[in-house]
């Protein structure tokens, strides 16, 4: 995920430079340079993401140990969740985006700046079929000229699970010394670094911010992902703020607060690929 920090801004625009055709000069020719495509990104800032715990002086006084701080601990959990919920939905909404941002320019680029999709049956249930996904997104990424650093493939625990428990693919990619039954131990697969998380939808999302993150996650099983894929744009960084004795007396209470100020995008959708059992019904 590529990440912007600003001070003030609502917004900022993220540039993308076409693609350019190297052509032999003739001797006694003025060169006089060819105009390139340049299509930009904007990337909005969304409203304060924010979780706050009101915390009764009782219940402070009564507790023999510093009973803020587990609250402010689940309070920036609580955004972590939600921060890496609208990275994961933005992911997928470049991995399903067909259409090009230099779509009519004829630009070199035009046919590789899009998303891939690869429906795939019983990807969610056969380490087989899941590889053969892996496999058949790396070649997309390949065609694309997608850079080898840098790939990450996210999946769900059940689905790293299936692959670590696959003998073949512990004896092809680890050797007889891989430890199958440590499921850690998997972390790299056809180019791929796996990443296991909980933040992967799996369901026709909607109501987001603004409808900002929607995205229809049926049968999604896993998605590639480079950094650039996505952009963030950041205002401020995660805060905690406590209120003082005024909140104190009126509410017999500490009032405690986390809050950040951020904005995702789509940025590059060839660097996203997303694995699904199938186009959803």
């Amino acid at each position: 995920m590529l990440r912007l920090s600003v001070n003030t801004q609502k917004s900022a625009q993220f540039p993308s430079i076409g693609g350019k055709v190297a052509n032999y000069h003739t001797p006694g020719t003025m060169i006089t340079g060819t105009p390139g495509n340049l299509a930009e990104t904007l990337i909005t800032i969304d409203d304060f993401l924010e979780s706050s715990s009101s915390i009764a002086e009782i219940d402070q006084a009564m507790a023999h140990f510093d009973y803020r701080q587990p609250f402010s601990t689940e309070d920036g959990r609580a955004i972590a969740r939600a921060y890496d919920d609208n990275v994961a939905r933005v992911g997928l909404q470049a991995a399903m985006n067909l259409t090009s941002r230099f779509d009519g320019t004829s630009d070199i680029y035009e046919d590789k700046t899009i998303g891939f999709i690869d429906d795939r049956a019983n990807t969610d249930t056969s380490a087989a079929a899941l590889k053969a996904s892996l496999l058949a997104i790396g070649v997309n990424f390949d065609e694309k000229d997608v850079p080898e650093e840098g790939r990450n493939y996210f999946l769900r625990p059940a689905q790293h699970a299936l692959l670590a428990a696959d003998p073949e693919t512990i004896s092809a990619d680890y050797g007889s010394a891989g430890d199958i039954k440590n499921t850690s131990a998997l972390r790299r697969l056809h180019g791929f670094e796996l990443v296991k998380t909980n933040r992967l939808p799996n369901a026709n999302v909607t109501g987001t911010y603004n409808n900002k993150y929607n995205v229809d996650a049926r049968n999604v099983v896993g998605l590639a992902m480079l950094p650039g894929a996505v952009g963030t744009l950041k205002v401020r960084d995660l805060s905690v703020g406590m209120t003082g004795e005024d909140y104190k007396v009126t509410h017999n209470a500490t009032l405690v607060s986390s809050k950040m100020l951020v904005g995702h995008g789509q940025l590059r959708p060839e660097l996203a690929a997303v694995t699904r059992t199938g186009a959803p019904a």
